[in-house]
């Protein structure tokens, strides 16, 4: 039987606390296979790191990891998401805090003192922990949904929907109710 984990951002976060007008990706793959998704709207690369490491490996035929920005930074908890269902465990991006006034130090951070290169130094770290805690005990895959670098991961285990994603934006798991099926197909493809 396949069990697949699913850890990760927004992109692979169940919507259906806040929106049903259409089924998500992760809701889909979990119509056809037991899924637990441990996934998050907004979490930085360490919080997919402690939604992975909280896991029995074992317990599971396939991993999925949705990578996230390099550029979160980790927060005890987000003034501005805390009520949110879906946001509730979001962590800082400059995208999201940029026009909130009651916020403006953390943007004088971002724009003064953020050390872009050392963020993405340290998602690198992560991701290859992550790698390492797997070491061979299921099947991975490695989505990003927006450009980076992972060409230190092996391109076999690494799906690319940044074209998707730019060509299919909506309004579950970021995606229209058609990419959220070309995502869903290409990763059913996978397994």
């Amino acid at each position: 039987m396949t069990k697949i984990l699913l850890v990760g951002d927004s992109f692979a976060a169940d919507w259906t606390i806040k929106n049903t007008t259409y089924s998500g990706w992760p809701n889909l793959l979990a119509e056809e296979f037991k899924v637990d998704n441990r996934a998050k709207a907004g979490v930085s690369e360490y919080r997919i790191w402690q939604q992975l490491s909280n896991c029995n490996i074992k317990n599971y035929t396939h991993l999925i990891i949705s990578h996230t920005s390099p550029f979160r930074i980790p927060v005890e908890e987000h003034p501005l998401h805390g009520n949110d269902l879906l946001h509730n465990d979001c962590d800082f991006l400059y995208e999201d805090i940029k026009n909130h006034k009651s916020l403006l130090c953390v943007k004088e951070y971002f724009e003064k003192f953020f050390d872009t290169d050392y963020a993405k130094f340290v998602h690198q770290l992560i991701i290859e922990k992550q790698i390492a805690y797997v070491s061979d005990q299921c099947k991975v895959l490695h989505l990003h949904h927006m450009k980076q670098d992972l060409n230190f991961i092996p391109s076999r285990s690494v799906l690319d929907f940044s074209d998707v994603f730019v060509s299919h934006k909506g309004n579950v798991n970021h995606y229209s109710k058609q990419g959220n099926q070309i995502v869903f197909e290409t990763i059913k493809k996978w397994i």
